[in-house]
């Protein structure tokens, strides 16, 4: 009778718990978002203002987290209750739950913990994306793909923002020269195509036992200021993509010898820069060029899926369909994010296929300018 009795106690404080904590979500949610300008971006970090950045991610956090739960909140209940977009949920209100609660930091002390616990809770959504990818493959078909597109697209939209400024927070401790902040302004998309071109080519020898070259042209002197991690899980998607293509069109059509150069061009702007990426990989179907964009949708089979390689080839097929934030093989969301990841700061992402021969993919991403007070996070 005890037991019982301490049990309902203890229920009734979790609900009282739970009814507390979901209204201070539903009133931040209902409040104003104050959306961040580039300039105040990147004049924070050239001031290195920490109390200022401290206090605007203080009060801005707490709102972006407390939408992000209210969604979920609103998702079908088979859906929300997928252990993959529950654990999501726990994790976006528990770190509302911390963040909200934390002191006003308007010292040193303060500052310093908000900054501490700011650094746990960035790591600690590392792999969110694949958590969603998972739960959405598992449970997409109880929302239609309208709704479960709107859903994603606001999901990954704010986490990109929340990870901006809290990224951003974060590098203004510890500057690293040619940095402001998360922005790196000398950024050589070159440098970074190369870096990605070479760990593509190796994952693919290892899974395939061949890989493309990749060979770079254009302006490959060109230096932006942008994010790093951004351009890098874009060129991961694209150059992975364009690796795949080639070789296995190659085995379906028994070409021999060297597989065909994969072409990239770098082309400069006035005030942006252009990335092509040229494949001889066999084009995409209308039917499967209709579906590119949509979350979840993968022209991976689901048997190579589900196939039981040795450890070498399954993490290199789960290298080969990894981007930011851990691989998602096979599981639909490289080419949607990535085109959310280049839309971001106003650039595009498009598509051209030439049936039975190959792809070009047109990258457009901008020279971020310190002026900039029309792109807000």
């Amino acid at each position: 009778m005890l037991k019982q009795r301490l049990f309902v106690d203890s229920l009734r404080r979790s609900k009282a718990t739970w009814a507390s904590s979901n209204s201070r979500v539903h009133e931040l949610a209902q409040a104003p978002i104050n959306p961040v300008t580039l300039k105040r971006l990147l004049d924070l970090g050239e001031t290195k203002n920490l109390r200022e950045s401290s206090l605007l991610l203080h009060s801005e956090l707490p709102k972006r987290l407390a939408r992000r739960v209210k969604a979920v909140q609103k998702l079908p209940f088979i859906v929300g209750v997928n252990p993959h977009i529950r654990s999501i949920y726990q994790l976006y209100l528990d770190s509302f739950e911390i963040l909200s609660q934390l002191p006003e930091p308007t010292d040193n002390d303060s500052q310093q913990l908000f900054t501490d616990t700011l650094k746990d809770l960035v790591a600690s959504h590392a792999d969110v994306i694949p958590r969603l990818a998972k739960g959405f493959q598992e449970c997409g078909r109880y929302m239609s793909r309208e709704d479960a597109a709107d859903f994603l697209d606001g999901m990954i939209h704010a986490r990109i923002a929340i990870r901006v400024l809290a990224e951003h927070h974060l590098a203004l401790q510890e500057p690293i020269p040619g940095y402001i902040g998360v922005l790196n302004t000398n950024l050589s998309p070159t440098t970074v195509l190369r870096h990605t071109a070479d760990y593509v080519q190796e994952l693919c020898e290892i899974n395939y036992g061949v890989s493309p070259e990749f060979q770079l042209s254009g302006h490959l002197d060109t230096r932006i200021t942008y994010i790093s991690n951004h351009l890098e899980y874009i060129f991961m998607e694209l150059l992975k993509n364009a690796s795949r293509a080639t070789v296995e069109h190659s085995k379906r059509i028994s070409r021999r010898g060297e597989q065909p150069v994969v072409q990239i061009t770098v082309a400069r702007g006035p005030a942006d820069v252009t990335i092509r990426v040229r494949d001889m990989g066999g084009g995409i179907s209308p039917e499967d060029m209709a579906r590119v964009f949509e979350y979840s949708y993968t022209t991976v089979p689901k048997s190579e899926l589900e196939e039981d390689h040795n450890i070498f080839s399954s993490q290199s097929r789960q290298a080969m369909q990894a981007g930011v934030g851990g691989p998602i093989a096979g599981l639909g969301f490289g080419l949607p994010m990535s085109r959310i990841y280049a839309k971001y700061f106003g650039g595009s992402l498009e598509l051209k296929s030439v049936g039975g021969h190959g792809v070009d993919v047109f990258l457009r991403v901008p020279n971020i300018s310190r002026s900039d007070n029309k792109h807000l996070i």
